[in-house]
């Protein structure tokens, strides 16, 4: 019986909270200190990379196919993404934006690399957070290709190199906000081996019967919340900041709170926001946007509140769109084709 990490859905919630709050500030012009929330994506492939060998890699390296596992993640993976490209092309047609037969890739999981350039040139323009489940996806497919030969002294020795590539990557673009768009898309691949890679070692050491010393899971939460906020520079710069933050103290935060205890409330709360967390990554750009074509027609004496409207309108259609669109398309991929839930969310 593998062991569900509800401590870990409560830290996958509160990092999805913190994007949507730092796009929601680029958006409105509210200052609300979260411009450091791009780390989020590098805590999401840590936390894949564990979740994933937990409830994976046994099964690859005995009989399960590489064709039969892509089924279950794009099972999982892919309702939510077509609900929020389907919602950004509509956002997008509303807004009266430069449409192109190049745009459809994107429900094709592929980046746009033709056409014009929207949105600071985003991979993928109509639904920007999909680039780190482009991503996602790719590492998955290599890693249940590779699972065989990664053994732990060779995932030790790709995780280095990993490393050493992102640090190049951090100084040369000044920080790791990097891989959503075409003028940076290079800086995704070592963003993504790192951080999977190591959420890999820790399930590994994990296994071994490696333990952590339990502290309070607030105290956890609190940490992986003051990592997204950027109130003053870095010392250094936010290159090194980056670096920091994702080579050591993300990894360390999961390390944590793999051993930190929940009460009951709290555990029900967490496994909440886990459960939320990838629907709303998935959907809140389109809505903020379109939120943002009505908000622009209001008087501006209405803006500032209409904004903090909008926001709560944005979570409570993420909660609507994973109960009645998401979760009852996944189950019905599972009962109609034969592909069975996972058994971890991820």
């Amino acid at each position: 019986m593998r062991k569900h990490f509800a401590s870990l859905d409560g830290l996958r919630g509160i990092a999805a909270l913190a994007v949507v709050g730092s796009h929601f500030e680029n958006l409105s012009g509210f200052d609300l200190h979260l411009q450091q929330s791009g780390v989020a994506v590098d805590f999401f492939f840590v936390l894949s990379g564990f979740v994933i060998a937990q409830a994976y890699e046994a099964r690859l390296i005995a009989d399960m196919t590489w064709r039969r596992y892509m089924s279950l993640r794009l099972a999982r993976l892919y309702p939510a993404i077509f609900g929020g490209v389907l919602a950004g092309l509509i956002v997008a047609a509303a807004a009266g934006e430069p449409l192109s037969v190049w745009l459809g890739l994107q429900f094709l999981l592929l980046p746009v690399l033709q056409g014009a350039a929207v949105h600071g040139g985003e991979l993928f323009p109509l639904n920007g957070p999909q680039w780190s489940l482009f991503w996602e996806l790719a590492i998955n497919a290599v890693h249940a290709a590779a699972v065989r030969w990664l053994t732990t002294p060779v995932l030790i020795a790709v995780v280095a190199l990993a490393a050493g590539a992102l640090v190049w990557t951090s100084l040369h673009f000044g920080s790791l906000d990097v891989g959503w768009s075409r003028t940076n898309v290079w800086g995704a691949v070592p963003r993504v081996i790192y951080s999977f890679g190591v959420g890999l070692l820790i399930f590994r050491a994990h296994a071994r019967g490696f333990t952590a010393p339990k502290i309070p899971y607030g105290v956890i939460a609190i940490a992986l919340i003051a990592c997204m906020f950027r109130v003053v520079p870095a010392l250094g710069g936010f290159a090194i900041r980056d670096l920091a933050v994702v080579l050591v103290v993300l990894p360390a935060l999961v390390v944590l709170a793999i051993a930190s205890p929940l009460s009951t409330r709290a555990e029900r709360s967490a496994k909440w926001l886990g459960a939320l967390s990838y629907p709303l990554y998935t959907i809140h750009v389109p809505l903020l946007r379109g939120f943002n074509i009505v908000v622009d027609a209001l008087p501006d004496a209405w803006q500032a509140a209409a904004w903090w409207v909008s926001l709560i309108l944005t979570l409570g259609l993420a909660v609507l769109f994973e109960r009645y669109y998401d979760a009852p398309i996944r189950r019905w991929i599972s009962n109609g084709r034969g592909v069975s839930q996972q058994p971890a969310r991820v």
